[in-house]
């Protein structure tokens, strides 16, 4: 394990990415870096991050802020309820701690919104101790590392996955390692096309050699051009109402469709409907934000 560690930190020396959230070791900034980054890519979440940072830069200025302002500054981002998460965990931190993030995985997984990998991701990048923040990528290299491809499921179960990546940690440097699984995830033990030849850990790889394990991903199914995914309609929805104020359903569609047709118009009222049971909008005759 020593020679793993040793190997994946000198990698990570000539290979570092310069990322904004690694210049910081701010609880509340990691924790935005994490959020965005749960399903936005990288170079969509640093203009947001920064813009983010700079509006609000701290737990008091986003508690404070109202609902309406917190999802124009997410907006881009996709998945919304990311931000009204961020926004309510904000509040309670304020309410209930003095502002602040608990220091330990422990009790930060019992606080709403926080769980196991982002307690510790929080440990690693804002505390340099060791924590469980496995994503994919970390898990995939020690699937492929510690175990064939012909181990039984038992013997790489996440929970033996997990154990190994604890005790893998170095005594020191623990953010340093972290980020280097990230990166080396990302750019050398990637899913489908492997750089092997590129990989630090190669000669200690019980699956070099063999192919991915992991199935293609599913080509989407493509949607008629009429009719967009519920996704795409909450998010022009939660646009067009933060950047015009109150507004009537008519009206609405008409800012994000000049000629809706039937199966548009249903997709928007359903969209529409989900964004009021979820407390995004008022449900008064005009829709606005509902801080």
């Amino acid at each position: 394990m020593p020679e793993f560690s040793r190997a994946i930190l000198a990698w990570y020396g000539r290979n570092k990415r310069d990322l904004p959230w690694r210049r910081t070791t701010d609880p509340y900034a990691i924790l935005v870096s994490e959020v965005m980054l749960q399903q936005t890519q990288v170079d969509r979440v640093i203009p947001k991050y920064a813009a983010w940072l700079a509006r609000f830069p701290g737990f008091a200025a986003l508690a404070a802020a109202p609902r309406s302002e917190v999802l124009r500054q997410w907006s881009g981002l996709g998945y919304n309820s990311r931000a009204v998460r961020l926004h309510a965990l904000a509040k309670l931190l304020v309410e209930q701690h003095s502002g602040q993030l608990p220091s330990t995985e422990e009790e930060l997984v019992r606080l709403p919104g926080i769980g196991l990998y982002t307690a510790g991701a929080l440990m690693v990048f804002a505390h340099d101790r060791p924590g469980h923040c496995i994503d994919v990528n970390i898990e995939r290299i020690f699937r492929r590392t510690f175990f064939s491809r012909t181990s039984t499921g038992i013997t790489k179960s996440k929970t033996k996955i997990e154990k190994i990546f604890i005790d893998s940690f170095p005594e020191k440097r623990a953010t340093d390692y972290g980020n280097a699984l990230m990166d080396l995830g990302s750019a050398v033990c990637t899913a489908t096309k492997p750089k092997c030849d590129g990989c630090p850990v190669y000669n200690l790889c019980k699956s070099r050699g063999e192919r991915p394990d992991e199935k293609k991903a599913r080509e989407k199914r493509k949607q008629p051009a009429f009719l967009h995914s519920n996704r795409w309609w909450r998010g022009r929805i939660l646009k067009a109402v933060n950047e015009n104020g109150r507004l009537s359903e008519k009206d609405l569609l008409k800012i994000i469709v000049v000629r809706p047709k039937n199966d548009e118009r249903e997709a928007f009222r359903n969209a529409l409907e989900q964004l009021r049971e979820e407390g995004f909008l008022s449900r008064g005759k005009s829709i606005r934000v509902n801080d």
